[in-house]
C-alpha cells in the first residue's frame, strides 16, 4: 500500500513539473515572451534538480544523477549569470565533471567486465588521440580541445544508454537532448567555423534557438529518469 502511494505521488508531481515545463514553452512561443532571461533559464534548471531531490534515496543510479544535476547548476551558473571569458572555462570545466559523473553511471548500469573495460578504454584512447592528433591538422585553443572531450565521453555515454534502452530509456532520451544542445552550442559559436560547416543546417541553428528548446526538457527527463530509477541488478 506504502509503494502505490509513493508512486502516486510521484505520478502526480512528474506530471506537475511537466505541464509547468511545457506551459512555460508554450507560453513562450505564443507571447514570444523571452523565457531564457538568466533568473528565469536558471530557475527552470534548479527545479529539476529539485525534482530529483524529492525522490532521491540510497540508490547509485538517483545519486549519480542528482550529482551530474547538481554540477550542470554550478556550471550553468558560470556560464549564465557572469559569462565571461574566465567563468566560460570553468563553466566548461565544471561540465566535464558532469560527463564524468555520467561515466560512472555508464559503469554502474554496465554488468559486463569487458563492456566496461571497453567502455573506459574507448573514452582514454578517444581522448588521448584528440589531443594528439587533432592539434596537427586544426588550430585548436586549449578550451576547444577540452569540448570535444567533453563530447566525445558524451557521445559514448549515450552509446552506453542506447545500449541499455530497456531499461534506461528515460535517460537516454534526455541525454539525447542534453547533448543536442551541446552541439548546436558548440556549432554557434566556432565549432561549424573549425570544422568546415556552413549553409542551411547553421543557418537553421542560428535561427531557431535549438539549444534552448532541448536543454530544459532533457534536463527534465533526466531529473525523471531518477526519480522512477530502479535498483540496478544483473538482469538490467
Amino acid at each position: 500500500m506504502e509503494n502505490k502511494k509513493i508512486n502516486l505521488l510521484k505520478m502526480i508531481v512528474s506530471c506537475v513539473f511537466a505541464f509547468a515545463i511545457l506551459g512555460a514553452y508554450a507560453y513562450h512561443i505564443w507571447k514570444g515572451e523571452p523565457f531564457d532571461r538568466p533568473y528565469l533559464y536558471y530557475g527552470a534548471v534548479g527545479l529539476c534538480i529539485l525534482f530529483s531531490l524529492l525522490f532521491v534515496k540510497s540508490n547509485m543510479k538517483k545519486i549519480l544523477i542528482t550529482l551530474a544535476l547538481m554540477l550542470t547548476v554550478v556550471a550553468d551558473y558560470f556560464l549564465v549569470f557572469n559569462a565571461t571569458d574566465a567563468n566560460k572555462a570553468i563553466g566548461l570545466y565544471v561540465f566535464c565533471g558532469v560527463q564524468f559523473v555520467y561515466l560512472i553511471y555508464s559503469l554502474v548500469i554496465t554488468k559486463n567486465n569487458f563492456a566496461r573495460a571497453l567502455n573506459f578504454g574507448s573514452r582514454a584512447g578517444l581522448s588521448v588521440a584528440a589531443i594528439l592528433i587533432l592539434p596537427r591538422y586544426l588550430t585548436l585553443t586549449t578550451m576547444q580541445i577540452v569540448a570535444v572531450i567533453y563530447i566525445i565521453n558524451a557521445l559514448i555515454t549515450l552509446i552506453t544508454l542506447a545500449v541499455h534502452m530497456k531499461t534506461e530509456w528515460l535517460t537516454f532520451i534526455g541525454f539525447l537532448l542534453f547533448m543536442i544542445c551541446d552541439v548546436a552550442i558548440g556549432s554557434t559559436n566556432g565549432g561549424a567555423e573549425i570544422i568546415g560547416i556552413s549553409g542551411g543546417l547553421i543557418d537553421f541553428l542560428n535561427t531557431y534557438d535549438i539549444a534552448f528548446f532541448c536543454y530544459i526538457p532533457g534536463l527534465f527527463l533526466i531529473s525523471l529518469s531518477s526519480v522512477w530509477a530502479k535498483n540496478t541488478n544483473k538482469n538490467d
